[in-house]
Order: C-alpha cells, then structure tokens, then sequence
C-alpha cells in the first residue's frame, strides 16, 4: 500500500469537465489560450484556440478550433486565414495580427454540432463569427432619408414657373 504523503483536504478536487456537445446556436464566446502547432505531416502550421462560454446556461463549456495558417492546399490555407480574420473582427480587432490581442476578448459565434469520426465523438464547432452590435455601430454611418421622386417633382413644380415668361 502507497500513502499519499499528504493532507488531502489542502487539494481542491480536479473534477471532470463535461465534453459532450452542448446545443447548437448562438453563444457568447471568448479564447482562454491560443498556439501555434506545426502541422502531423511537418509542412504547415496552425493555431489551435480553447474558447469557453461565457453566458447562458452552458457557461463554462470549453470548445477547440484550429486555424490553418500555412497550408500546402491552398483552399485549407484561405479557410483558415479568414476563418481568424472573422474572429479578430468579431472581437472588433479587424486589424488584429497576433492572437495574444484577442485573447479574453468576447465575441458572439454560431456554434454547430460536427460528427464525430476516426473514432472520436461529437463535438462543436464554430459555424460563423458574428459581428458584435459595437462594431455594426462604428462601421455603419447613418444615411440620409431618401426623397421620392414624386414629392421631390412636385415641389420643384410648386416653386419654378413652367415657362421662363410665366
């Protein structure tokens, strides 16, 4: 028999996290940690983000997406280049170029449910990044109310003779 050597009441518990799916829709998000990987086959790089959730009922839920960043298919390159522009700006972070300044940040994403393959379970998955009322407020400079056409004719009429004799 082995003794623990110490006080277990000085330890705090590390208890199990829940890694089931939680349902899809649209969550409140924010990256705990973010680091760049080189790819399994060594030629290319990525950057994997933990994010959690941080209202609602599945506060706390923890989910993992990585970023192809350096890529030998072109089209897995794109994907993950836009994928982390649509995070920095859903962070209102558009000029981002580093994922140390998002982050903490928290940004509001539609999460989905992926299948689970290769033996793996279901798991989430960020569908789409969306853009934060903050930012839709900057980027979105209030217009003028159109005139119609008709009332714009019928005040021009009102106003200017129809004949320069008149």
């Amino acid at each position: 028999m082995a003794k623990f050597g110490f006080d277990l009441d000085e330890v705090e518990a590390d208890v199990q996290q829940d890694y089931r799916p939680f349902p899809k829709g649209n969550y409140k998000l924010q990256a705990l940690e973010a680091e760049e990987k080189e790819t399994a086959k060594r030629n290319g790089t990525y950057i994997k983000v933990k994010f959690e959730v941080v209202s609602g009922e599945h506060t706390g839920r923890l989910l993992w997406e990585n970023f192809n960043v350096s890529n030998p298919s072109e089209v897995a390159q794109r994907i993950g280049r836009q994928q982390l522009v649509a995070w920095a700006t859903a962070c209102n972070k558009p000029d981002a170029t580093d994922t140390d300044v998002l982050i903490g940040k928290t940004f509001e994403a539609s999460v989905d449910i992926e299948k689970g393959t290769g033996g793996y379970e279901d798991s989430n998955k960020i569908k789409g990044y969306l853009r934060s009322d903050a930012y839709d407020n900057i980027a979105k400079v209030p217009k003028a109310a159109p005139v119609e056409k008709e009332e714009a004719k019928a005040e021009v009429k009102k106003d200017t003779p129809s004949n320069p004799w008149d």
